[in-house]
């Protein structure tokens, strides 16, 4: 598992003020606003916005330290669970979806302007591709990783970090994967920021059309 410590740059007994401080800073750094096209900022940002989702939070921050710490005699031993991986496993992929998906959605459809500009970049490629306009699931969700990088903020950003570690902390308390193989911990991790990332792709989609179909 990631040492979100060392990706903040601070010690594992820092204070929230600290903590907090230590994210401003590598945030204000390596916002995408300030460096437009800049994937190494754009990735670094990122890293830290997980960091902080995680160690920034008191609840997420002391699961995270009993995990990564579990051996240490602070923390003592896990008590084992009786469980089939694989049902946890499906159904936190669908919250997961339902959370991103819900994310995207709602920032969307609380914000009109937003969504009548997008309509208009979708527009543009639908034309430029098709030669006429129509609403095609497939070059919406294929433009919406593009979309994602101009506006989803810093505390969009943060509150996906938390709710995809949340899933990974329960997952691991419930045996899903041996916490002590850290490949198979990062495989786990990944299928669930992929099924938030998913649940975004599809809120995007959704809150575009439903707004197109309103308004054509």
């Amino acid at each position: 598992m990631k040492d979100y410590y060392k990706v903040l740059g601070v010690e594992k007994d820092a204070t929230a003020a600290e903590i907090k401080a230590a994210f401003r800073k590598i945030a204000k750094e390596n916002h995408p606003d300030h460096h437009p096209g800049n994937k190494t900022a754009e990735a670094r940002f990122k890293e830290a916005s997980e960091a902080y989702g995680v160690v920034g939070d008191t609840a997420s921050k002391e699961e995270y330290d009993r995990i990564r710490f579990a051996s240490h005699p602070t923390y003592g031993p896990f008590k084992e669970k009786p469980v089939n991986p694989e049902i946890f496993v499906s159904e936190y992929l669908e919250k997961l979806y339902e959370a991103g998906h819900g994310d995207v959605q709602g920032h969307l459809l609380r914000n009109v302007p937003k969504i009548r500009e997008q309509l208009k970049v979708i527009s543009r490629i639908t034309k430029e591709k098709l030669g006429y306009d129509a609403f095609k699931h497939k070059i919406v969700e294929e433009h919406a990783p593009e979309a994602f990088r101009e506006w989803i903020s810093e505390e969009m950003e943060i509150r996906r970090s938390k709710i995809v570690h949340v899933a990974l902390f329960n997952l691991l308390n419930q045996n899903a994967v041996d916490r002590k193989r850290e490949r198979d911990v990062d495989r786990l991790k990944q299928r669930l920021e992929n099924a938030y990332e998913e649940g975004r792709v599809a809120g995007y989609r959704d809150a575009l059309e439903m707004y197109y179909q309103r308004n054509k």
